[in-house]
């Protein structure tokens, strides 16, 4: 497949193209393989508390768990199924399925990299070389902090695809099989997120309002997304029908009380870069002799579609901004190659700065380093690997990775009690019985989990609350001593006095185990 990408510039019979592609193709492939490397050899493990949770899981459906019956989860199943391959290579050839994970996701920069530099046009050998040099440090670098997310997952798939998009709106013959495997890759990204599908939406707009008359939406890239979507929701239906049934339900009802207090909260410091980029793309446009390449309109687009699914998230979480930071970045590097000699010095400042500060958002700490509130490593002390540990905490990053990386084996379906807030929103506003109903039902899958399974210690976090707080995030074991059969189960316990912000139970008397059928599978 690699020597056919290179190839693929003198099929389209194009010798600029194919001479200029020749010349980068061996820079680029180094590059992104050294880049490679660096991940695997410096990057700490593990890797965020997200990715942590999501090989956590593939395992447990390699060994037959049923996600969302056995498994509570509110993402769709794609990124789990994605993960599946990369548990069950680590577990044949005995290592960390982390590393197999950052292979995995270089080779795919790799392959991105190589069809970008296929289709970026009649550039010169060094501005392309530059541009893909830079691409591998947007793709690779700049996300370090969150490696594996599905917004650098989805950047990668889509960054050929925006090129794609520019050729035909050039009107560039692109070969049929190139157009295919660019669909494809750009297809399983965008599948990641239903957020995603205003991406390949505004493209199509695009294009279509360029060409007009001229355009054809029956072409192989759109019949390739509309084909992935249709397979992959069959393969939700018959596969985890659970995520229609028992996911999605909850998610309608209770996931709106997640979302950010207020707008202030989800900027981080992407955002400001975002606004220097687009300071910088006007400052530069403004000198340039000619308007803006088709190629640096389409990266633009596409970042306003992944801005929209920043937006509509409102999380404010930090690596939800990936890919719109990607294109940005990309579009100002597209920008600035197409007329950086004809700008003045003061622009050309701007530019800089726009393409320096992304790629150096890989040293700002993220969100999921423990703190003081979330480090349980303490509550943890006196176990050894293979024990079991359950924690209750609205918080995922809580639970991951800081049991499974320790060998302790996790109990429970549920990663985060993320419903507590619902719960506590709940009880000072609509009062909707049938959130009380799923906070209860919740406490009696954990009863039933921890009898299956249980476990030698379990985590309340945060604990040691004060008299008098009844919210379920912030007392959460008070929440759970409101059901008899929790307070039956944890009669088989007893309170350890560790320093720290959680309450801890450790299993000191035997209890009747539930029987096999009755319990979730694949544990």
């Amino acid at each position: 497949m690699l020597a056919g990408l290179s190839l693929s510039a003198c099929i389209s019979r194009n010798p600029v193209i194919c001479a200029a592609a020749s010349r980068t193709r061996l820079s680029t492939i180094l590059f992104a393989v050294a880049l490679t490397a660096f991940l695997l050899v410096l990057v700490p493990l593990p890797l965020s508390p997200d990715i942590s949770g999501q090989l956590w899981i593939a395992e447990q459906l390699r060994h037959g768990a049923r996600l969302y019956i056995d498994i509570s989860e509110i993402n769709p199943p794609l990124w789990f199924w994605l993960a599946m391959p990369v548990d069950s290579l680590a577990d044949m050839l005995a290592v960390k399925p982390e590393h197999i994970l950052i292979l995995a996701i270089g080779c795919a920069a790799l392959l991105c990299l190589l069809a970008f530099n296929r289709l970026l046009g009649d550039y010169p050998t060094v501005t392309r070389t530059a541009l893909l040099l830079y691409a591998a440090c947007i793709l690779l670098v700049m996300p370090l902090r969150d490696l594996g997310q599905r917004e650098q997952l989805a950047l990668i798939g889509a960054v050929p695809y925006v090129a794609l998009i520019a050729a035909r709106r050039d009107g560039r013959r692109v070969p049929l099989w190139l157009a295919l495997t660019i669909a494809a890759g750009a297809a399983t990204g965008f599948a990641l997120k239903h957020y995603f599908i205003g991406v390949p939406l505004l493209l199509e707009l695009w294009l279509a309002l360029c060409l007009r008359r001229k355009w054809r939406p029956i072409r192989p890239e759109p019949l390739v997304l509309l084909a992935g979507a249709l397979a992959y929701g069959t393969a939700i239906l018959i596969i985890t029908p659970g995520y229609l049934q028992v996911s999605v339900p909850e998610l309608a009802l209770a996931y709106r009380a997640t979302g950010a207090p207020s707008l202030r909260y989800i900027v981080r410091p992407a955002q400001p870069i975002w606004v220097l980029i687009l300071c910088g793309l006007v400052a530069q446009r403004s000198v340039a002799r000619r308007p803006a390449s088709p190629l640096t309109t389409a990266l633009l687009i596409a970042a306003g579609g992944f801005f929209f699914a920043w937006l509509i998230q409102h999380k404010g979480w930090p690596y939800q901004s990936i890919a719109t930071t990607g294109m940005l970045a990309l579009a100002m590097a597209t920008s600035a190659a197409e007329s950086m000699f004809q700008a003045t010095a003061r622009p050309r400042i701007t530019v800089v700065a726009a393409l320096v500060l992304p790629i150096l958002l890989f040293v700002v700490p993220t969100q999921w380093v423990p703190t003081q509130e979330t480090d349980i490593a303490r509550a943890l002390v006196g176990l050894r690997p293979g024990d079991a540990v359950a924690i209750v905490s609205k918080e995922g990053r809580t639970a991951w990775p800081s049991t499974v990386d320790r060998g302790f084996r996790f109990v429970g379906r549920r990663g985060s009690f993320w419903i507590f807030a619902a719960i506590d929103a709940n009880a000072v506003g609509a009062h909707d019985p049938r959130i009380d109903a799923l906070g209860r039902n919740m406490v009696r899958e954990t009863v039933l989990d921890y009898r299956c399974l249980p476990p030698k210690r379990i985590i309340f976090v945060p604990g040691r609350a004060p008299a008098g707080v009844t919210s379920a995030s912030d007392n959460p074991l008070a929440y759970f001593l409101r059901d008899p059969e929790f307070v039956a189960l944890l009669a088989h316990y007893r309170r350890l006095d560790f320093p720290g912000n959680f309450d801890t139970f450790q299993f000191v008397s035997p209890m009747d185990v539930m029987a096999g059928g009755q319990c979730p599978s694949g544990r």
